[in-house]
């Protein structure tokens, strides 16, 4: 049998990472080629859904590479990727995805040596792991982690996570590590079941038939209706047999 390669792709941090790994190079230290790299300015710079769209393409495991802690060259963008790579762990781990296909990591300019360690360490892993299309509906799957990593509100509480922690919010009140990770991962799950619901849609739906589509309780379900109706993104179509039906305010290609 064929040995499996996986198929990786590393964002790397201009100033550090990219420069350890031309280090590696000139310095011929021996690392798997399985790696693609993508330079990017700052690690704070990769959006949770680069990581997604990556998985979706094929890319086996994806790699952000960034300054240590206190080297970043714009100041706290290596703490903004580290909050941002934790939390796309956790959609990851939510839509059934192995949480361990996203790596992060700190490589400083004069780690050449450090570089390969690490590019081979991730390509064992991901290799341990398997192919990332040996996953039973791994693109559904993505696709809707990518829609979770896109809402508003996880995205704000994950860039004010600092803030929140240091400074506190607009009452001065300091949030400690422990709650805020309960916050963002209650928003996760949150975000979870309203796609869950959206994707069932398209078509007309009531209460009941969605509460058994999801697997939860219709008191849960129809909490979840007014939210969505309140704003904006269901409509109601009808009401058979005495239960409201609703669909999705707008479908790609028309409207209702």
């Amino acid at each position: 049998m064929k040995k499996f390669e996986p198929k990786l792709l590393g964002f790397l941090c201009n100033w550090c990472a990219y420069a350890g790994a031309d280090l590696a190079g000139v310095s011929r230290f021996q690392y798997p080629t399985n790696m693609r790299v993508i330079r990017v300015m700052c690690s704070g710079r990769v959006d949770p859904t680069f990581i997604f769209q990556a998985l979706k393409s094929g890319v086996d495991g994806v790699a952000v590479l960034g300054c240590h802690h206190g080297d970043c060259h714009y100041q706290t963008g290596n703490y903004e990727a580290e909050n941002k790579m934790h939390m796309t762990q956790q959609v990851l781990q939510r839509v059934g995805i192995e949480p361990e296909r996203l790596y992060l990591d700190w490589v400083s300019a004069a780690e050449g040596k450090r570089f390969s360690e690490v590019v081979t360490f991730f390509t064992n892993q991901i290799a341990s792991l398997g192919p990332i299309d040996q996953i039973k509906e791994y693109k559904d799957r993505l696709i809707l982690g990518e829609k979770i990593v896109e809402s508003i509100r996880l995205r704000w509480l994950v860039g004010k996570q600092r803030e929140l922690m240091e400074k506190g919010n607009v009452y001065h009140e300091k949030i400690d590590k422990d709650k805020l990770t309960t916050i963002i991962t209650e928003n996760i799950e949150k975000e979870y079941r309203i796609q869950q619901l959206l994707s069932h849609m398209h078509h007309p739906q009531t209460i009941p038939s969605l509460a058994k589509k999801v697997s939860l309780n219709p008191t849960d379900v129809a909490r979840y209706v007014t939210h969505l109706e309140n704003a904006g993104t269901i409509t109601l179509v009808d009401i058979t047999d005495d239960k409201p039906r609703y669909q999705l305010a707008y479908i790609e290609g028309g409207t209702p």
